[in-house]
This record gives structure tokens, C-alpha cells and sequence, in this order.
């Protein structure tokens, strides 16, 4: 998705040949390999999006939990990349949980939507009847498209057959795996997320990389005094590029019985074959006021484009309804 947000950066800057050249090479790129990643990693995962990346999660907790994220870069812009995304999961009979989620990332004149199904199942590994010591792992889809709009381009042969009839779109199938624990307030995880199923010649064949990812992430609740608590936590996001992002989290959390609310920061680093960079700080303010949830992420950048062109933001709103799927409960025993 990097080559993506500098298209759109050279569009703006109306750098019109480095433009076309990078559209036409990266066109041919996209639609004769087709590898894409789906879903962008953010932050979504500390604003009560963390099924998204570890079908595992999927009716975690005994609600019927909707999510609606909004991510926009480059906020000096009025038409820079941005993603939304819907979920919906909850606990749907005896220990099982499913979901199902959209998300959508335009980028220019390259859109992309996927489609995310997954289930889990849960394993309680205490007597506490409050779904907080608990083991699951889970199984998922990624029903992934991707579309260029050739309206949007302006090729100095029209004719060029990279931006021929049927090459704007394609479909990929990926498939997701995940485990997750909780226990005593440590929480952990492990995910391996777009696994091709499908259009997947140009992997086998060497002529591009696997561009499944592997997220893994651990943290702990300290409850040093009553109604408030602190969570370092870390995300690791993986690849087989030999690239690695590390997010390097600390919440504080004030609680009551039905609401709370938490800050903290969030830092990002990443390290490749090539070297290391730190990407970006973010504060994080989430909380929750009865059924409802909401959540907000601002990324300091520190690349020379957020520095020409704006940080990025993340705003999440999410309600909690009481489960009318499975009316039994949860069943611990």
C-alpha cells in the first residue's frame, strides 16, 4: 500500500510524469502478480478493533459488539488515502463466537473492499464465570477486491495495454488463522492473516513474495489500586519480506461498573533488511459510557511527508448490545 499513498502524494504535487510513470509500473505490478495485503494495520486493535487482525476475538465477551473505525492520512488534504471499516461479532451458541467485517481503503484512484468471515472457539481456564480467564483460537476468509479507476489517469498511450479491457479488477481469497489467551490479566495472541487461496500463481512461482503477515501481541492489566489500572502492552506485525513493524503501547484505564475510560501512547518503529526507522507516536483516548464505545488515535509522523502533507488520525465509535443471538449464555461448564 506504500506505492499507493505516493501515487496520490505525486498526484497532489502535480508531478504529473513521475506520476504516470509510477501509476504504469505500478499498475503492471498490481494486476499481473496480485498479491495485495487487505486490511492496513493501524491502530485499530487499542480501539476495540483487535478482531480484525486475530479471528480468535471473534465474541470475546458476551455482547453482540458492533465497530465502525474511520482512518484518514494525511490530514492537510482534503482527498488523501483514508480506510473504513464495520464489524460485528458476538458469542452465537454455547462457546462459539463468529463476525463478520467490511473495510474499505481508497487510495486515489486505487480502491480496494474486503470482506472478513471468521469463528471461534472458546475454552474457559478458571471457576470465574466472567469470561476473563479464557483460551480460543479461531478460523477465518478474507474475500479481497481490488479496482482502478482509468478515469483517474491520464497514460500518454491510450492504447497501452496495461490499462486494457478486465485489468482494473481481481479477487483474491486469503485465509486467516489465530489463537488467543487471557489469564490473570495477561492477555496474548498469535495471527496468521492472508494466507492466499486463490489467484496465487505469481507466489508459487517465485515472481513475488507471500504476503501473508503474522501479528503477535502481549500485554498485562496491573490493578495497582481499586478502579484504575495499567496496560504496557506490544504488537508485533511480521512478514515474510524480512519487515517488521513494533508497536510499543501503555494505557491507563479508570473503571467503573459500567464505564470507564483510558489514555496512553502508542509507539511505532519498523525494521527491514535495509535498516530501522521510527515511524510515529501516537496518543490514544478510548472509553466506554454504558453500551456505547468510542476511541481516538492521532499519529505524529515523522517522515518528511507528514511533515509536507499532515499527520493521520483514527476515530472509532462501537456500541454493546445485549446478546439476542444466543440467549443461553455462554456456557462454562
Amino acid at each position: 500500500m506504500i506505492i499507493t499513498r505516493v501515487l496520490y502524494i505525486c498526484a497532489v504535487k502535480r508531478n504529473y510524469i513521475l506520476y504516470k510513470l509510477l501509476i504504469l509500473a505500478a499498475s503492471g505490478l498490481f494486476f499481473q502478480t496480485k498479491a495485495q495485503e487487505t486490511l492496513p494495520f493501524y491502530q485499530q486493535y487499542l480501539v476495540d478493533g483487535d478482531f480484525l487482525f486475530n479471528p480468535a476475538l471473534l465474541g470475546k465477551t458476551d455482547d453482540v459488539v458492533l465497530n465502525l473505525n474511520y482512518q484518514k492520512q494525511f490530514s492537510q488534504l482534503s482527498e488523501s488515502p483514508n480506510v473504513q471499516s464495520v464489524g460485528l461479532h458476538a458469542n452465537v451458541f454455547d462457546r462459539v463466537g463468529a463476525g463478520i467485517s467490511f473495510f474499505r481503503d481508497q487510495n486515489g484512484p486505487i480502491s480496494s473492499n474486503g470482506l472478513m468471515l471468521g469463528a471461534s472457539y472458546f475454552i474457559p481456564i478458571s471457576d470465574e464465570e466472567d469470561r476473563q480467564d479464557q483460551f480460543s483460537f479461531g478460523i477465518g476468509t478474507n474475500l479481497y477486491n481490488m479496482n482502478i479507476d482509468y478515469t483517474q489517469l491520464n497514460p500518454q498511450q491510450s492504447g497501452d495495454q496495461v490499462l486494457g479491457e478486465n485489468t482494473n479488477d481481481i479477487f483474491i481469497a486469503y485465509a486467516n488463522l489465530g489463537t488467543a489467551v487471557k489469564y490473570r490479566h495477561f492477555f496474548a495472541g498469535v495471527s496468521v492473516i492472508d494466507i492466499p487461496i486463490s489467484n496465487d500463481l505469481p507466489i508459487v512461482n517465485g515472481i513475488e513474495p507471500l504476503p501473508t503477515k503474522f501479528y503477535l501481541n502481549a500485554g498485562y492489566d496491573w490493578h495497582f489500586t481499586d478502579g484504575i489500572f495499567v496496560t504496557p502492552s506490544l504488537m508485533m506485525n511480521l512478514n515474510t519480506n524480512s519487515s517488521r513493524i513494533f508497536d510499543y503501547n501503555l494505557m491507563a484505564t479508570a473503571f467503573g461498573e459500567k464505564n470507564n475510560i483510558s489514555a496512553g501512547i502508542s509507539f511505532r518503529s519498523a525494521k527491514s533488511a535495509v535498516g530501522s526507522q521510527n515511524l510515529g507516536l501516537s496518543p490514544v483516548i478510548k472509553g466506554r459510557v454504558g453500551g456505547i464505545t468510542f476511541g481516538a488515535v492521532y499519529n505524529f509522523g515523522v517522515s518528511e511527508l507528514t511533515e509536507n502533507f499532515g499527520n493521520s488520525f483514527m476515530l472509532s465509535l462501537g456500541f454493546n448490545i445485549d446478546n439476542f443471538i444466543n440467549t443461553r449464555g455462554f456456557r462454562y461448564r
